[in-house]
């Protein structure tokens, strides 16, 4: 359960880099926020168009519960083969500074990654993917898992 102070309702377009969009209708579906050229980039977790991102400036198509400043735990034993060309869709990367996704364009089949952490201590040349993640509020006792991959 949230309380009342944990999210808002509103259009993904309003929505700041690692906040969850739930939906709340049959219509939407449930979206992380990340960047991708520094500006804030969602990416589809269910439906449809799971696995694909779009730029959010601006709209207001999609939109639901908003919950901000949410966490990415990895499950570190989900590891994807370091010396495979591409990772799997919404996998996640640790590479250099960032933890990143890999998503995909409507227009294109290549992936891209979609930044949802940066700034971390650097790995230098090496990197870690994992097939396994969640989206989490809260720590401890209050930690509650708001979404998994698997």
């Amino acid at each position: 359960m949230l309380s009342p102070s944990e999210f808002t309702v509103g259009k993904v377009g309003t929505a700041m880099p690692l906040s969850l969009i739930l939906p709340t209708s049959k219509y939407e579906e449930t979206l992380l926020v990340g960047q991708l050229d520094e500006l804030p980039t969602a990416v589809f977790l269910s439906g449809q168009h799971k696995s694909m991102f779009f730029k959010t400036e601006g709209n207001e198509s999609w939109g639901g519960l908003i919950i901000p400043s949410v966490r990415i735990e990895i499950d570190e034993t989900s590891f994807v083969d370091e010396y495979s060309s591409e990772a799997p869709m919404l996998s996640v990367t640790r590479t250099d500074t960032k933890l990143v996704v890999a998503a995909r364009s409507e227009r294109s089949f290549g992936q891209v990654q979609i930044t949802l952490h940066e700034g971390l201590d650097s790995t230098g040349e090496a990197k870690a993917k994992f097939a396994n993640w969640q989206i989490v509020l809260g720590k401890g006792q209050d930690k509650r898992v708001l979404w998994t991959a698997t």
